[in-house]
């Protein structure tokens, strides 16, 4: 059995949507775009193990059919992906549409609704999105870089393996693989253009604003057979 556990904390000035490190949301100011990087995650737990089941003193095909089976697993804990609230129009009239919304809370704890809720609850709104507002004209808006989250992941993956062995040269395996085999519900970053971005609207002008658009995929199986010579 392997496991590892790995606190950390990643910070950049990059602007995440711009793609480029010269492209800044405010010109001649990067300290406006420093903050956790898109691929900060506090924590990840991963736990793996493989077991090779003890071989039974049984000859023939009972034999063949009881010995030589395999299991092994990995499990990954791990929490969200940081990402940024924007306000969808150029308020700032700098030309890149990356202003940040306004917050109008007094803490961004407040914008934090949790995962403790159903999935159909946490899908129509992640994040209260009644703090957020479009950026007052002639301003960047006030919310910094990466300031709230996407959900934290819990997956399990599975193989169960199976080698019969037929002369001593040759050998068959057979393999039956699952993946996410809890058919665990993940809502976690996408991929667009090359970036990450997080699986949740996070502009304030769109109709889907605080929604939760992408997720994982569900449990997936996949058979091999294998012959060894």
């Amino acid at each position: 059995m392997l496991a590892n556990y790995t606190w950390s904390k990643e910070l950049d000035d990059f602007a995440p949507l711009s793609g480029s490190f010269g492209d800044n949301t405010v010109p001649f100011n990067r300290h406006f775009d420093y903050g956790p990087s898109d691929d900060d995650v506090r924590n990840v737990f991963k736990l793996s193990g493989v077991y090779q089941l003890p071989h039974a003193g049984i000859n023939g095909l009972a034999g063949k059919l009881i010995n030589g089976w395999e299991i092994s697993g990995t499990n990954t804990w791990q929490g969200g992906f940081p990402f940024s609230v924007y306000s969808g129009v150029d308020n700032s009239f700098s030309g890149n549409y990356e202003d940040k919304a306004d917050f109008t809370g007094t803490s961004l704890s407040q914008a934090v609704l949790g995962s403790g809720r159903s999935h159909a609850a946490m899908v129509q709104e992640w994040f209260n999105t009644s703090l957020f507002q479009v950026n007052a004209p002639g301003t960047f808006g006030n919310t910094g870089k990466n300031i709230l989250r996407t959900p934290r992941t819990f997956t399990t993956n599975a193989a169960f393996i199976k080698d019969t062995r037929i002369t001593e040269r040759t050998s068959v395996q057979f393999r039956l693989e699952a993946f996410n085999i809890f058919n665990n519900v993940n809502f976690p970053l996408s991929t667009k253009n090359g970036l990450n971005h997080p699986g949740v609207d996070t502009t304030v002008t769109d109709p889907a604003f605080g929604q939760i658009l992408a997720a994982s995929d569900p449990r997936i199986l996949q058979f091999a057979l294998k012959f060894v010579f």
